[in-house]
């Protein structure tokens, strides 16, 4: 017995190790050519953060802890964030119509919890909007019809032109990227401060970082920028609607413009995930709540999606160990994101 009570205790360290997540595991699990950021976070420790590659091919200039990423549609959370702020704070209700804020708002019975749920029946690409009524207007001389759009366009555009809806506010569910940028416009409308300072003085309140916001520009500092690489090593840069083929260049705010770390990504996750039902989300598993997030069957997680200009990002949260999972990424055809993260997830699911 004592032989045996000898072996366990020598051994039992092993057997617990192999239990505990350790950095080298988790490298272990990254693939060799990834360019971009990874941070795991649990409670308040950063279990992982790290580095890889490059922010621009050109001059070779390495991500760093601070090098922000755009984070594309993760924008929404954001957004649907203030607007919940706003709701308890009685500065509106879900059920007022947008048009008693933006008063030539062509559609009458949309409420802005029509948009906030993608309920409003509005069609799905703004970019595509743009391109048919303004950039194909050739009344227009080409330097006009190159200019950067932004919010204000859009809604000028829906209001002169009024394209059909889909279904009636509120009859169905079907998602559009419209949705999210008047509701930017609506934040400005309705608390009379511009959307990069509204958001900057709320995340740095909550969180203590202010994240960088830019539309009317796509220079930042110690940004990272999105580019496709090829099998013969050659790369090209992708920056903005370019990405696409489109000549010009979207300045909006609501599906895009605001940049975070992935450490600064996380400190958001996990702020969000602890105002989430899981049980809510497990029994609806097409239900989309704050902005987008959705639960996972398969993986067993809940995460959003962001892109824009060649970068993506991904916000993962991992419910049974309360464990936070960012990445962000500017490398375009390297490989599958999704499929190659699951190792990494079924990793972290497991261990303590």
């Amino acid at each position: 017995m004592a032989k045996i009570i000898c072996l366990l205790f020598f051994h039992f360290p092993i057997f617990l190790w192999s239990n505990i997540l350790n950095t080298d595991s988790i490298f272990s699990f990254i693939p060799n050519n990834f360019t971009g950021q990874i941070a795991i976070k649990h409670n308040s420790d950063f279990i992982f953060k790290e580095n890889f590659g490059a922010k621009e091919r050109v001059f070779g200039t390495l991500i760093n802890d601070s090098t922000v990423f755009n984070i594309g549609q993760i924008s929404q959370t954001i957004i649907y964030y203030i607007y919940e702020n706003l709701f308890n704070n009685s500065q509106i209700q879900p059920t007022d119509k947008v048009n008693k804020y933006i008063k030539n708002f062509p559609y009458e019975n949309t409420e802005i919890e029509h948009l906030l749920n993608h309920q409003s029946g509005l069609t799905h690409l703004y970019v595509k909007l743009y391109h048919r009524k303004v950039y194909n207007n050739w009344n227009l001389k080409l330097s006009q019809r190159g200019i950067r759009f932004d919010n204000e366009d859009i809604l000028d555009i829906l209001i002169k032109e009024k394209p059909g809806l889909i279904f009636s506010p509120g009859d169905s569910t079907d998602y559009s990227d419209i949705n999210y940028l008047i509701l930017t416009s609506l934040i400005e409308k309705i608390t009379h401060i511009s959307f990069p300072e509204y958001v900057k003085g709320i995340l740095k309140e909550k969180l203590i970082f202010k994240p960088v916001l830019s539309a009317s520009s796509d220079t930042i500092f110690n940004k990272a920028y999105g580019y496709r690489l090829f099998e013969d090593s050659t790369f090209q840069l992708c920056e903005n609607l370019k990405t696409r083929g489109l000549p010009f260049d979207d300045g909006t705010y609501g599906n895009q413009h605001i940049y975070l770390s992935a450490s600064n990504l996380a400190n958001w996750g996990q702020f969000i995930f602890k105002k989430i039902d899981l049980t809510v989300l497990k029994k609806n598993l097409n239900k989309e709540i704050m902005g987008g997030l959705k639960y996972d069957k398969n993986l067993n997680i809940i995460s959003k999606n962001g892109a824009f200009g060649g970068t993506s990002s991904k916000l993962i949260f991992i419910p049974e160990k309360e464990i936070v999972l960012t990445v962000n990424s500017n490398v375009l055809n390297a490989f599958d994101l999704d499929k190659a993260l699951i190792p990494l997830l079924r990793y972290l699911q497991k261990t303590n």
